[in-house]
């Protein structure tokens, strides 16, 4: 099985399992109600950003960032009480 796929597979799991998480301690929040962010360290090559880039949009992330911190993944969740 190609890597891509693999991460791709690690990143949906952690999504859903996020997503799942969130739904239990906050049902009013959706899955439209939360953003994902992604980030690699700089001095990754730019071989290894792209593969990740690559790897979240297969499973329908929009956007990878990049900074100097270690990869991980953080949700930041948009709630409006009414």
């Amino acid at each position: 099985m190609p890597a891509k796929t693999i991460f791709s597979m690690a990143i949906e799991y952690m999504r859903k399992h996020l997503i799942s998480s969130i739904g239990n301690s906050f049902p009013d929040i959706k899955q439209r109600d939360v953003m994902f962010v992604i980030t690699v360290p700089a001095i990754w090559s730019n071989a290894a950003k792209q593969f990740m880039r690559e790897a979240a949009v297969k499973v329908g992330f929009y956007l990878l960032c990049l900074l100097n911190w270690v990869l991980f993944v953080c949700t930041h969740v948009l709630y409006k009480r009414s």
